[in-house]
């Protein structure tokens, strides 16, 4: 986390662990603001590859799973980076402002992606650089969001994905159950617009954030989750993440005979349950006989504003339909599904 960016966020009593804003001394229900007027969240847990050169759209044509061609200073897109095997490696949201393509992620996998991309890059003439520190990123949410936004910025997004470009910010809308935004931009900038919208908004911290993109269904990898997964296991092809037209890049021909010749056995589930204890992305969910078979696992948990914690978790669909499932034992705390935001069926693109 930039110095000056933590030291503006400690005067505004943040805390902070392990460059992350765990909450601003409010209690885990400081997200539900978010359903009656406005959040503003620190998202320092996020890292920024910026990439550039002549080459840039065609190298990642060739090494994402969405059609990098799609993307725009006006529009953006979420994408995945697949091992050979169709595992995914990373995912994340990619933008465009000033000419720069870039790809938000979570901070814990930035460097093992951003070396493995360098790997392949040769002789293409493509440049990229972790600007996390350069940039700051912060989260806007809430039923009163659009209407906050609107009145700051002359054009505002209106859709899912859509990008704009203003004073040096960039402000893109991203999916939710409540509008929600994400602002990109130089430390002094984002400042600005965090001052300009506090004192109407409630300022939330990781865990919060997090649930709503739970809630939104949208999964995230992170170090624990790395290789768990091919894409249709998270959804990918329900949330407009993977493109079936664009050509080939690593892992292609395993996503492209599980869309076209086989039955996906796994998918992704929100649901929520009751413990003391956070589960942690990769744990196990098991099934309530004697076998206590795993047949899932956590891709991303977060406390609600009940006391009660929400989860993504890829389960083996058969399972979750018939039988109850658990974590930590056959006997442990049990998941209660949620309906998803979206629709399952296959955009094929």
């Amino acid at each position: 986390m930039n110095t000056e960016w933590e030291k503006f966020l400690l005067n505004h009593n943040a805390i902070i662990e392990n460059n992350c804003v765990k909450n601003f001394g409010l209690s885990y229900d400081e997200e539900q603001t978010a359903y009656s007027n406005i959040v503003l969240a620190d998202l320092s847990h996020y890292a920024l590859i910026e990439a550039n050169g002549d080459d840039v759209v065609d190298f990642f044509q060739g090494q994402f799973t969405n059609d990098i061609k799609l993307v725009s200073e006006q529009v953006g897109q979420l994408s995945a980076y697949c091992n050979p095997k169709g595992r995914i490696l990373a995912s994340f949201r990619i933008f465009k402002r000033q000419q720069n393509y870039y790809l938000s992620l979570r901070s814990d996998i930035c460097d093992a992606t951003l070396k493995r991309l360098r790997m392949f890059v040769m002789r293409s003439k493509v440049v990229l650089t972790d600007k996390s520190d350069e940039f700051s990123r912060i989260g806007i949410a809430g039923v009163n969001a659009t209407d906050k936004l609107a009145a700051i910025f002359t054009n505002c997004p209106v859709k899912a994905d859509e990008s704009v470009t203003e004073n040096d910010i960039t402000i893109i809308k991203i999916a939710g159950t409540v509008p929600r935004y994400e602002a990109h931009g130089p430390i002094s900038k984002i400042q600005e617009l965090w001052q300009s919208l506090q004192s109407d908004a409630t300022m939330i911290g990781e865990n919060s954030w997090n649930l709503l993109t739970i809630r939104a269904g949208i999964p995230e990898i992170v170090t624990e989750t790395v290789e768990a997964f091919v894409p249709q296991m998270v959804n990918l092809q329900a949330i407009n993440s993977l493109s079936f037209t664009k050509g080939c890049y690593p892992g292609q021909e395993v996503v492209a005979r599980m869309h076209y010749l086989g039955k996906l056995k796994r998918r992704l589930f929100i649901a929520s349950l009751d413990s003391d204890t956070l589960p942690s992305a990769g744990q196990a969910v098991l099934t309530s006989d004697e076998s206590e078979q795993k047949v899932g696992q956590i891709v991303t948990a977060s406390w609600s504003a009940d006391n009660k914690i929400e989860v993504l978790a890829v389960l083996q669909i058969e399972k979750a339909e018939m039988d109850e499932l658990h974590i930590e034992s056959g006997n442990g705390p049990v998941l209660h599904y949620i309906d998803l935001p979206y629709n399952l069926e296959e955009e094929k693109k």
